[in-house]
């Protein structure tokens, strides 16, 4: 599902404008975002928890040319759905 078919059925499910719903999840991301990079966990009740984890360099290779790259340090978003969502989702 896109965002905007996301905000459509939000915005039908609340009565609420899209308008209204595409600028509460905007700020949502932003709001995520702006914790993760401060190192926060966010936990979202019914939905799961959002973790920014450091990842170590590393050698990788081109697949095209075989030669190998260093990869650097990075950091990604872990994402670990409640057990509820984890049940929903399984049937």
């Amino acid at each position: 599902m896109k965002r905007q078919e996301f905000v459509g059925r939000i915005s039908a499910l609340t009565k609420q404008r899209s308008s209204v719903v595409q600028r509460v999840l905007r700020e949502f991301v932003k709001l995520l975002a702006e914790s993760l990079r401060a190192g926060d966990k966010v936990s979202v009740s019914g939905l799961g928890l959002f973790v920014a984890k450091d990842t170590k360099p590393k050698k990788g290779r081109n697949p095209k040319t075989g030669e190998i790259v260093p990869i650097p340090a990075r950091r990604k978003v872990s994402f670990r759905p409640t057990d509820g969502l984890r049940r929903y989702i399984n049937g």
